[in-house]
């Protein structure tokens, strides 16, 4: 299987829809099997959408998918392309005052899609507000789960910020014992900072690109971006992780113009999987 993870800034973007074309073309030239999207944005005043056959809802969602929203119309424009893809999103805060945003994921096969609350807070209002996507399939032989993350930064005081949302997904995990688990997504952890939330996340998942046969880049982030203003490094916040050891064919970093034209402030990460 082929997995891809972006943080696709969406509509914050300059030329955001030809970069969003640009992105599908690359899921569909490569044949992805499941997607993990983050800063997936709808404007708060557009026009709720009817029930889409593709849609993996989620049970008691408080914010509602939207004409715009950026998961919507890419998945709209694979199918005009003749791919066809399901697909869930939970919002988690508003950003830049006017967007709903969240993350959202993609899959040639069906999921039960599930929200999961793991900031200490519950106000879209309040950007420190985090909702992960949890996509369930049960028809593997091991039942797999894939989350798209999108983490907060650490903070010292344990009753917030990334070590509380960790805690909460490895809370909810526990109730999966049997699954094997992929996350996916901006963990806003740094792999070179120690004793943070890389050290933390490595204590009971793997790294896939520790695991990867093959590998083409690393980092993900140049420089300065969103939430990284004073950075003055290449950093590696993007991430695959798994519970289970598995094998990893390779891994490689993703619409960076090597790979893939640049559509986002973060590159993306894409893996390919076997048996």
């Amino acid at each position: 299987m082929k997995f891809v993870s972006l943080n696709t800034h969406s509509w914050m973007e300059e030329d955001a829809l030809n970069k969003l074309k640009e992105t599908a073309d690359f899921l569909i030239n490569q044949d992805i099997d499941v997607i993990a999207l983050q800063e997936i944005n709808q404007r708060i005043d557009a026009e709720e959408i009817g029930s889409d056959l593709f849609y993996c809802a989620i049970e008691g969602q408080q914010i509602n998918v939207k004409k715009d929203n950026y998961a919507r119309e890419l998945v709209l424009y694979l199918r005009e392309k003749g791919y066809n893809y399901y697909w869930s999103w939970a919002c988690s805060h508003i950003g830049y005052d006017i967007y709903d945003e969240g993350s959202a994921i993609l899959s040639k096969q069906p999921f039960e899609a599930e929200s999961l609350l793991v900031s200490p807070m519950d106000d879209p209002t309040d950007y420190h507000t985090r909702q992960l996507v949890l996509a369930h399939f049960k028809n593997e032989e091991v039942p797999l789960t894939v989350a798209s993350c999108h983490f907060s930064w650490w903070s010292e005081d344990k009753q917030e910020g990334f070590y509380y949302e960790w805690e909460q997904l490895l809370s909810r995990l526990s109730q999966l014992p049997h699954h094997q688990v992929m996350l996916f997504g901006d963990f806003n952890a740094p792999a070179h900072i120690k004793d943070e939330g890389y050290s933390l996340v490595t204590e009971t998942f793997t790294d896939v690109f520790e695991l990867a046969t093959k590998k083409e880049g690393s980092f993900t982030v140049d420089e300065n971006i969103d939430g990284w203003a004073d950075n003055k490094e290449k950093l590696r916040i993007d991430f695959g992780f798994v519970l289970k050891s598995m094998n990893v064919l390779s891994y490689q970093v993703i619409f960076n113009d090597i790979m893939g034209s640049i559509v986002s402030d973060h590159f993306g990460i894409m893996i390919e999987t076997a048996p």
